[in-house]
């Protein structure tokens, strides 16, 4: 079980499902030993996974999978 105990930590697991700090960060400041201790300690305080940041890079990668999958999709190819 992983003991999420200060207000640090749990504070850390907020930012980061928010998506304000990445993973690493996250694991790092919060004193966890892996991403899946990151993971149980986020459920065991009911927060969710980040969503991706909506930077530029982002969107550009999300534009290009609809412009090659909606195509594909409408077509039943």
């Amino acid at each position: 079980m992983v003991g999420i105990t200060s207000p640090q930590q749990l504070e850390t697991l907020r930012i980061y499902a928010a998506g304000q700090i990445g993973t690493r960060a996250a694991i790092e400041r919060a004193g966890l030993h892996d991403y899946a201790d990151l993971i149980i300690a986020l459920s065991q305080n009911d927060l969710s996974l980040p969503r991706p940041a909506e930077t530029a890079a982002h969107e550009a990668r999300l534009a290009r999978a609809q412009a090659i999958l909606l195509p594909r999709l409408r077509h039943d190819d």
